[in-house]
């Protein structure tokens, strides 16, 4: 009994230790998530005005515009998270992404984990190892990746630009999300009717064409668009990355509440079990001491 007693003290010592590092993490993921939501409440509406007007201009005669011949490769975009220890956040992503990415297509991983898995593996041919952070990245990394998606699309080595990140739905609740940037037909294709989601009504008066009016273009639809398309890339990319970071820390928070609370119910238990077996040594030790007196 006394050996039974020492092993179950060195597992609750080391189920206290366990307790008090997760417990610590929730913390730190409790203390960021206001600030990382609030920026992302901010760049949502942004993000999703800026999808409806370019799924609008679908109908436009621009190479950014048509479908391309599917055996093109095809550049995913792939935002996964800086650190595990957030449930399946990370796993989910990679999942997503499998059943879409093909050995041809081209791959920008966005966050730690996403470097590490794919430098790993022989999914795709990963471009740049450059973008190791999530919450460090910034609107310059955006851009440049953006430029460099335009470069790939404008000279034929690519026929699409697609983006695998995390919608935050509530602070219990992340999914997995696919945004299509290029061609503008494919994301007019899967975007809901514009408006619907960034709140904008759809304006169909007498004399418009499409949710956003008629565009006329100077000097030419081809030019403007050659022009703003890193813009939009750029903008969605980023504000995709504040929403994927603020899921990033719900996960996190979630993931160490619950292992809080498990280590809680382990310590109860373990702390039962010591105590029985405290009192059955103790009992045992009185019934030797009377045998042998009665002896």
């Amino acid at each position: 009994m006394p050996g039974n007693s020492k092993a179950i003290r060195a597992r609750i010592r080391s189920v206290d230790s366990t307790r008090h590092i997760t417990k610590a993490m929730e913390l730190v993921a409790s203390s960021k998530i206001r600030k990382a939501t609030a920026r992302m409440e901010k760049s949502r509406f942004y993000r999703n005005v800026m999808l409806d007007a370019f799924a609008d201009l679908s109908a436009e005669k621009s190479v950014y515009a048509r479908q391309r011949a599917r055996e093109l490769p095809t550049l995913y975009l792939v935002v996964a998270g800086d650190r595990g220890l957030a449930g399946g956040y990370n796993n989910n992503i990679f999942r997503s992404a499998m059943t879409m990415i093909r050995p041809t297509d081209f791959l920008i991983p966005v966050g730690k984990r996403a470097v590490d898995y794919y430098a790993a593996r022989n999914t795709a041919k990963v471009l740049s190892k450059d973008y190791g952070s999530v919450e460090r990245f910034t609107a310059a990394d955006s851009a440049k990746i953006a430029y460099l998606c335009k470069e790939m699309y404008d000279r034929c080595e690519i026929g699409a630009v697609n983006l695998i990140s995390t919608r935050f739905v509530s602070m219990l609740s992340q999914k997995p999300d696919i945004t299509y940037l290029l061609p503008l037909e494919v994301l007019a294709e899967n975007r809901k009717p514009a408006g619907e989601e960034s709140g904008i009504l759809p304006d169909n008066g007498a004399g418009k064409k499409g949710a956003f009016g008629t565009v006329e273009y100077e000097p030419s639809a081809e030019e403007v668009l050659a022009a703003i398309i890193p813009e939009y890339i750029s903008g969605v990319l980023f504000t995709s990355i504040t929403e994927a970071y603020a899921s990033e820390l719900a996960a996190r928070r979630a993931a160490m509440d619950s292992a809080t609370k498990n280590a809680d119910e382990m310590l109860e238990n373990l702390s039962l079990k010591y105590n029985q077996a405290r009192q059955s040594a103790i009992t045992q030790e009185i019934t030797e001491i009377v045998a042998g007196a009665n002896a």
